[in-house]
């Protein structure tokens, strides 16, 4: 009856993230995505990932695995997004979108295939805090974290991936359902979470700790790039609003005895 009662708030869960990106995509569906507004909106994403992760993720890898293979699984997510991010194609068009003066990426398969991979990790994220929840280990607090955090980043990553598909010269329609259609992997990443469904402890720590490495690369990509490339101030207040807003959250929660 857990089990399944798990399941039904991860795929609640799962909708509403795909949800805040399809709003951010409708906001961008007139026209090109405001630079000022998809930079704010960025910052204050990247301040929310960094609150839960700094707050939540970290002492709950730690806690479960310990300092050093926390620490090292934390540094695998990082190290791994970081490589992709390089080398590969840029795992947040909505960090490197808010860039105007450069234009906006010309679409292609390496594009979509990184923002699959991006929201495969929030499905997995959504998945790995929830379960955790479920056995007790966060204290129910770590799944409605991740999940706030995660639909903070989508309503920017909506915007942006529609303001980069249209830019592609693509039609309104045809460009809301191809962003739908990458925003759907985030369900694809639940689905595959789910399939590890009988993960020990240890071995969702490790999972979350590469979670937390992701949100790193995320936070680092996208708000300190923004920083120090355009208004430093008010992109710090962004941020910070984002940060204190989860961690508000998980103080209320707290407060309100949701152990």
């Amino acid at each position: 009856m857990e089990m399944t009662s798990t399941t039904g708030l991860i795929v609640l869960r799962v909708f509403g993230a795909t949800a805040a990106a399809l709003v951010g995509a409708l906001i961008a569906l007139p026209g090109r995505a405001s630079h000022k507004v998809l930079c704010a909106l960025v910052s204050f994403a990247a301040g929310g990932l960094l609150g839960v992760t700094l707050t939540h993720l970290f002492p709950e890898t730690v806690e479960i695995l310990g300092v050093g293979p926390g620490a090292f699984s934390i540094a695998f997510g990082l190290g791994l997004f970081y490589v992709i991010g390089r080398y590969v194609y840029a795992l947040c068009p909505a960090c490197s979108a808010t860039q105007s003066d450069k234009g906006f990426f010309r679409l292609g398969v390496l594009m979509m295939v990184a923002m699959g991979l991006h929201s495969l990790t929030d499905g997995l994220a959504i998945v790995a805090g929830s379960s955790l929840d479920a056995t007790a280990h966060s204290g129910k607090q770590l799944g409605l974290l991740i999940f706030v955090a995660v639909s903070y980043h989508k309503v920017p990553e909506g915007m942006a991936l529609m303001s980069v598909i249209r830019g592609s010269n693509y039609s309104r329609g045809r460009a809301f359902l191809m962003t739908l259609l990458i925003e759907l992997t985030t369900g694809l990443g639940a689905v595959a979470g789910l399939l590890l469904a009988n993960l020990s402890a240890k071995q969702l720590g490790a999972l979350l700790g590469v979670v937390a490495g992701s949100f790193l690369y995320v936070v680092f990509f996208a708000l300190l790039k923004e920083m120090w490339e355009h208004e430093k101030r008010s992109i710090a207040v962004y941020a910070s609003l984002g940060f204190l807003s989860l961690w508000g959250l998980g103080a209320a929660m707290s407060a309100m005895g949701v152990h």
